[in-house]
């Protein structure tokens, strides 16, 4: 089904702005939601993958995001066939992962430059299982240094072997044996250590403070919702304000808000009833909304979206939301961990 005929749900976008190349933006929609579809077998395993070296759920959906786009455009100029899909998402998160950390960081990124040393091979037992190893590094994501939180990830999470891993970092097998040996004990050593009260690493994944009155400013467009009042939507956001539906569709300004996600999703012909609920996840507020068919209204409620809201500085209005829809691991860590009952949306219009 095309997206000029695909009932739209949970703020999905808007045909708009199209005009001027013709018909250009639906066949390279229609290409990308090609390409997520051909990607869903592998996504939930680098969405997991990117969750180890993310620092939070968010995070971890901006690097997924990022990965796959640079993968259609790598795909685009490929001669050669992709046998192994997986390897080749992870090769590109992890680069760009990497690439991210040295700009936004006064941490060195290790370059695997220190002398090689003789560590234990593949077939010696590992001092964490894979399981505590994960575990560790999300209590833990900043304690260690990011290549070596990338070999652990690799190795000790992920099985790669010793080749694989280095493959992946472009570097050799010994790298990655002292990298593994130093990350390994770094993780022990903190998991030994007694933990603060706070629960904060201290490092740059620590939760941003909000914007001041950005807790009312999340209520009021949580009441907005309920209301179904769309121009009171509208009203909240910067005259250049923007929407992302994350991994699909962005709207920048009030009319392609107005005409595209929120008539989608709160107009008249959308086949859904919504009912916004604010709860706070990891540290930040954030929208749920739940969802049943408006032809049916017995039916139980569900968490079918997650909303974000980046307050404007100096005002009381919105610069920017996220919404969460067709990011099916998102949506499960954030309403399975709270305890709700949710649903998934694939990865794209259908």
């Amino acid at each position: 089904m095309s997206v000029d005929t695909n009932p739209a749900v949970s703020l999905a976008g808007t045909e708009s702005g199209s005009a001027g190349l013709g018909g250009i933006p639906r066949q390279l929609r229609q290409v990308r939601r090609d390409f997520l579809l051909a990607l869903e077998p592998v996504r939930p395993s680098v969405y997991r993958y990117c969750r180890s070296l993310a620092g939070n759920v968010w995070d971890a959906e901006d690097l997924l995001q990022e990965t796959l786009t640079k993968a259609l455009a790598e795909a685009s100029q490929r001669h050669e066939p992709i046998r192994n899909l997986q390897a080749w998402l992870v090769r590109i998160a992890t680069n760009t992962w990497l690439d991210n950390v040295r700009r936004s960081t006064r941490n060195t990124v290790a370059d695997f430059s220190a002398p090689e040393m003789d560590r234990a091979d593949d077939g010696v037992a590992d001092p964490l299982t894979a399981v505590a190893v994960e575990a560790a590094l999300r209590r833990l994501v900043d304690v260690l240094p990011p290549k070596e939180r990338a070999c652990v990830v690799l190795k000790d999470v992920f099985g790669y072997s010793l080749a694989e891993t280095a493959d992946v970092l472009d570097t050799s097998a010994g790298a990655v044996k002292s990298a593994l040996h130093r990350g390994r004990n770094t993780l022990a050593a903190a998991q030994e250590a007694p933990s603060h009260s706070d629960g904060s690493s201290g490092g740059p994944a620590a939760v941003a403070v909000p914007s001041a009155g950005h807790a009312e400013l999340l209520r009021r467009l949580a009441d907005a919702f309920n209301s179904y009042d769309i121009e009171a939507m509208v009203s909240l956001f910067l005259a250049n304000g923007r929407t992302e539906v994350v991994g699909n569709v962005s709207e920048t300004g009030h009319e392609e808000i107005r005409t595209g996600s929120l008539d989608h999703t709160f107009g008249p012909e959308a086949p859904e009833i919504y009912r916004a609920t604010v709860h706070q996840f990891d540290g930040e507020e954030v929208i749920l909304l739940w969802e049943r068919p408006k032809d049916s209204p017995d039916a139980a409620e569900v968490v079918a979206d997650v909303v974000r809201m980046r307050a404007a500085e100096g005002v009381p209005l919105i610069a920017e939301t996220k919404v969460y829809f067709f990011c099916p691991e998102l949506l499960e860590e954030v309403a399975g961990g709270l305890g709700l009952p949710f649903k998934t949306n694939g990865v794209s219009y259908f």
